[in-house]
């Protein structure tokens, strides 16, 4: 074989090693390409509406917790207007107080207004406006886990009470800790008369203690739960069944019934220098 030839077969060789470089190379980029697009998971979309800039109110957009509704206010002049899904509502006048506040199933939404002639506050939920007040609970309104119930408090010159449904309750020094049971048919929250604390469970005050904290209901709804201040002792309340005193409780846990055993109530109580573990029956 001539020098020649060694070259011709040496640069063959060279040149089919290229092509596969090449070919090699397209192959890998297509791979990534294909790749790249299966992570786009095409969705059917649906346009809801549009936020204007110019009339969108900051901090009142909100999502229901199913994923399926949006809630936002626009402001024109010194009027407001909620839109659901981009469905406008009908204008009110006065100052928006942030937050929303939406319902579980985002069909309802509640928001607090600031009157500008005596600034004086309000609760609008579904375009109702609510009375007056000097000021609103913070945390206030909520919604029953069913959305069908909406609770909020104000205080009118040093009194407060309690509306749930639009219905007003007694007037108290004090009022808190609002909550629903967890079926939405039941309804407790603290108060403060004579400077003696308590709870109110649907409607019904209970027996005065120095201080309260409802933890809320059982999971079945069945039972009220809340801590209750005696001097330097505190106990758990069961339905105004109280349990041992303690120099301090933890936090709670609820035990299904087990067997022969009924449901109960699991805590830690300081008792001196001892830590007890405690289980106490539900009634």
């Amino acid at each position: 074989m001539t020098d020649n030839e060694k070259i011709g077969r040496q640069l063959n060789f060279h040149f089919w090693i290229l092509v596969l470089f090449v070919l090699s190379a397209i192959a890998t980029a297509s791979g990534a390409a294909r790749a790249e697009e299966s992570r786009e998971v095409k969705a059917d979309e649906k346009k809801l509406g549009t936020l204007d800039p110019a009339t969108f109110v900051p901090k009142s957009l909100v999502y229901s917790s199913d994923g399926r509704h949006a809630i936002w206010l626009i402001r024109s002049q010194d009027q407001y207007q909620v839109l659901v899904d981009g469905t406008p509502g009908p204008l009110f006048d006065g100052t928006f107080r942030p937050p929303v506040f939406l319902s579980p199933d985002g069909r309802h939404a509640a928001y607090v207004v600031e009157n500008q002639k005596d600034r004086r506050l309000s609760v609008i939920s579904d375009q109702t406006v609510g009375p007056a007040f000097e000021s609103i609970l913070r945390g206030t309104p909520v919604f029953s886990p069913d959305s069908r119930h909406i609770a909020y408090a104000g205080e009118n010159q040093e009194k407060h009470r309690v509306l749930l449904d639009g219905k007003p309750g007694p007037e108290y020094e004090l009022v808190g800790h609002l909550s629903f049971s967890p079926d939405s048919r039941r309804f407790v929250y603290a108060a403060q008369k004579d400077k003696r604390r308590f709870v109110v469970v649907d409607g019904v005050p209970g027996p005065p203690y120095d201080d309260v904290y409802p933890t809320g209901f059982s999971p079945d709804s069945r039972h009220v739960v809340y801590y209750a201040t005696q001097g330097k002792k505190q106990r758990i309340i069961v339905d105004d069944h109280p349990g041992p005193e303690y120099d301090g409780i933890g936090p709670l846990h609820f035990n299904p019934a087990q067997g022969t055993l009924p449901p109960s109530l699991g805590y830690i109580g300081l008792l001196g220098k001892d830590l007890i573990e405690v289980t106490q029956p539900l009634p």
